[in-house]
């Protein structure tokens, strides 16, 4: 995509009543509030609606948009004629059978579509499906499956369809899946056509590889080999002058940091990677044509990970940047034409972090994603040719600058010397003084907070409460050795980093010591649970959805897993620790209210780890609530569940917790 700086210009552009036919309007102002406005809590359907739009996407030749609307529930698959303004709807789902995964074009006629489901097996333990559609992009047409069961495989269906390692640029019939069809746990690598569903077979499953990885032109470049017992990762690379598979990388998972596979440049003998340098993870270059692979460093950052997704320019054929998330999502270029680009977007849109989210082909076209720390974000069509630029929709129109904080981050130490990072939410009515507090960890445990929205902490600093969100040791984004230290680290030095945000809070001015919750989903709940149970007087209530209870019958569910020794590892496999650390068997510490919340359908944790916990808690006679979703998953993908979760958390906090 052959990009030039150029004025940008605030004008109207021809998309005939864009604003009226799908998208959201009016837009919000891009800039930043001029005022304080009063503050006045939100409706509670505010924070249990879907974004009104998602992943808005150009067509190749820059003629229609593609995006998920959400409406009332349900999630519509959307095109629109940027010429005619007439939109068609190839389907939706209510997102109770189905969710959307994401939806991309294959080329400018066809679409393809990655759905996931729960399943479960005839054990009663449930998992998570995917499977891979095309469909017309601009007309009614058949819908078609791309992974159809193999005649030969003995009943198996793969649990993973959707997994597209080419697109294939000069192709655009075909894409190249890498899928277990023929073996289970064996990838096989496919060359689909997209408007038939014919597969023929590229590269034959080999023992151990878990996943192929595909060069530019489609070419089967790399497998990627796993060893549970061992724990090891190994990458080997063919050999193009001896047609000879070559070991090239390795690493024990948890014992060593990772590496990983970003993709080629447009040359087949450039492989971009993960590696770590100087205790971060950094993108290199590495030089597949030269022995020992030899890399080059192309982006770091001395504080923390660098991770994302390249971008690559289909006109310029090259790859020029990377979508970033540093705690905010960015795009970082280091091709000169595509950082004058960006320069331009900076100078127009100040107020926001801007990235360029999609392109046609011919780089005439373009759509911007923008955000800030107190804007969700919005979406903007460019138009090189009529030096335009203009916002074609919010992703969340209600939540705006007027209503919304932002988050600041801050650094506090652990009993131990630590220094930590964590993000604090002031609410609007704030006075400098102790306020009810929310101590809000988050899931994984190798994830992160950072400063973007996210409508948990959003909802309740919306309703007067401080928000702390602390990324506790274990936490990912500090480099392996931080992150490894969740490694049989579950309520120990990990919970002492929540209890010790809550002492810096109260030191500083800002939490109220006789009114601190502590919420959280998946890791986050469990953490809630061993709150109210390891430190029974530091909070005055906790809220777990979807939280683990009995770390021992946890750990025995991994035997399902295909990395279950890595699982076991990384959870610990000292059972009396486990045991120590289970909030299930502290029931009797309790001493504050607790509420539990979570989906009869969780693919990621059972079900059964929250009525443990609620049979012990009323054996025990403490006080607690428990809600249990029929239908609900980890994720919250349906619409009613949303609205239940919120409901119960918002009557539980006024009763608990109130203002």
């Amino acid at each position: 995509m052959h990009l030039l700086s150029f004025p940008y210009l605030r004008g109207a552009i021809s998309l005939r009543g864009l604003c009226l036919l799908a998208l959201i309007c009016p837009i919000q102002s891009l800039g930043a509030a001029e005022t304080t406005a009063k503050h006045t809590p939100l409706p509670l359907e505010t924070f249990y609606k879907d974004a009104s739009i998602e992943d808005i996407e150009i067509s190749p030749d820059g003629t229609h948009l593609l995006a998920l609307k959400n409406v009332d529930g349900n999630t519509v698959v959307m095109v629109l004629d940027l010429a005619t303004g007439k939109t068609f709807y190839p389907t939706k789902t209510d997102n109770k059978q189905f969710k959307f995964n994401w939806v991309t074009w294959a080329n400018d006629d066809r679409l393809l579509m990655s759905l996931r489901f729960d399943s479960r097996m005839l054990n009663g333990v449930k998992y998570m499906q995917t499977r891979l559609l095309a469909t017309d992009a601009k007309k009614p047409g058949k819908m078609i499956t791309l992974v159809k069961p193999d005649e030969d495989a003995d009943g198996w269906v793969s649990q993973y369809q959707d997994n597209v390692i080419s697109f294939l640029p000069d192709d655009p019939q075909h894409i190249l899946l890498s899928v277990d069809r023929e073996m289970p746990m064996h990838q096989t690598v496919y060359k689909a056509n997209v408007y038939t569903g014919k597969l023929t077979r590229v590269k034959k499953h080999s023992n151990s590889v878990r996943s192929w990885y595909a060069d530019r032109a489609g070419n089967v470049r790399i497998g990627e080999h796993y060893d549970d017992k061992k724990r090891k990762v190994t990458y080997k690379i063919l050999d193009t002058a001896t047609q000879k598979w070559v070991v090239a990388w390795e690493y024990v998972v948890l014992d060593e940091p990772d590496i990983g596979i970003a993709g080629f440049g447009n040359n087949p003998n450039e492989l971009f990677i993960f590696a770590d340098h100087e205790g971060r993870q950094a993108l290199f270059k590495a030089d597949l044509s030269k022995p020992g692979y030899p890399k080059e460093l192309v982006l770091s950052d001395p504080n923390y990970d660098v991770t994302g997704r390249l971008i690559y320019s289909t006109a310029l054929k090259e790859v020029v940047g990377l979508y970033y998330n540093d705690g905010t999502s960015k795009s970082v270029f280091w091709n000169k034409e595509y950082k004058a680009f960006q320069a331009g977007l900076d100078k127009a849109l100040p107020d926001t972090r801007n990235y360029i989210s999609s392109m046609s082909d011919n780089a005439r076209k373009y759509l911007v994603f923008t955000t800030n720390n107190i804007k969700p974000g919005t979406y903007l069509f460019g138009d090189r040719d009529d030096k335009s630029l203009v916002p074609i929709a919010d992703t969340y129109p209600d939540l705006t600058e007027e209503v919304l904080v932002e988050k600041e981050s801050r650094t506090y130490k652990a009993r131990d010397g630590l220094e930590l990072e964590g993000f604090l939410s002031l609410p609007k009515t704030f006075a400098n003084k102790p306020t009810a507090t929310i101590i809000l960890p988050h899931g994984g445990p190798m994830s992160e907070d950072g400063k973007s929205f996210d409508m948990f902490s959003t909802f309740m600093a919306n309703r007067g409460y401080v928000v702390f969100q602390p990324n506790f040791r274990g936490s990912s984004g500090y480099g392996h050795d931080f992150m490894m230290q969740a490694v049989g680290g579950y309520g120990l030095e990990m919970q002492d980093d929540l209890e010790d945000a809550v002492k810096y809070l109260i030191d500083e001015k800002i939490a109220d010591p006789n009114k601190v919750c502590i919420v959280g989903a998946s890791y986050g709940g469990y953490a809630a649970l061993m709150g109210a149970t390891k430190t029974p007087d530091l909070f005055q209530c906790a809220i777990s959805f979807a939280g683990m209870s009995d770390l021992v019958k946890m750990s025995n569910s991994f035997r399902y897993f295909t990395n279950r020794n890595t699982a076991r590892k990384q959870f610990g496999e000292d059972k009396n620790q486990l045991k120590e650390t289970s909030p299930v068997r502290m029931a009797e510490r309790v001493k504050v209210p607790i509420l539990l919340i979570h989906g009869k359908d969780d693919s990621v944790v059972p079900v059964v780890q929250s009525r443990v916990m609620a049979d012990a808690l009323k054996d025990a006679g403490k006080v607690y609530e428990y809600i249990e979703l029929e239908n609900g998953t980890h994720h919250l993908d349906y619409l009613p569940d949303r609205q239940q979760t919120f409901e119960a958390m918002d009557n539980f906090l006024k009763k608990y917790l109130p203002i």
